[in-house]
């Protein structure tokens, strides 16, 4: 069963699921950094298929969550590995961290989605990622 912590954003899932303290200090399922107090997130049961013991609940950050159901940067961009991208890129752009990442593509997403004209929206962040040095 699915519980959230930290502020509500409106997401659909606020009116379904338990609202819980935050777990400071559990690793993030995703990026394996710490839940720090003021972090926003889920909780999930995992199984341990190793020894198919009961499910264990387990935090993601909010943007760590929200990257695994839209993808890293480079996948919305269609240019990692797994979209036939030309560039052969993983999902998230070279040099950061998992939760940068994640950071990066809950960034992106929210760019796109709100963008009158998306692939002007995807040009510039192509540019900024070339700007860092990360395209």
């Amino acid at each position: 069963m699915m519980r959230w912590f930290g502020r509500a954003y409106g997401a659909p899932y606020e009116a379904d699921c338990e609202h819980i303290p935050t777990p400071v200090g559990v690793a993030c399922l995703w990026c394996s950094e710490p839940i720090a107090e003021g972090d926003d997130g889920v909780t999930a049961g995992v199984l341990d298929t190793a020894t198919m013991t009961a499910p264990r609940e387990v935090p993601q950050h909010y943007e760590c969550h929200l990257r695994a159901i839209v993808g890293g940067v480079m996948h919305q961009l269609g240019r990692c590995t797994c979209c036939g991208g030309p560039d052969g890129l993983a999902p998230d752009p070279e040099g950061m961290t998992k939760r940068e990442g994640a950071r990066a593509a809950v960034a992106l997403y929210d760019l796109l989605r709100g963008a009158p004209d998306r692939e002007l929206a995807r040009l510039m962040a192509e540019q900024h990622l070339r700007d860092l040095g990360r395209l």
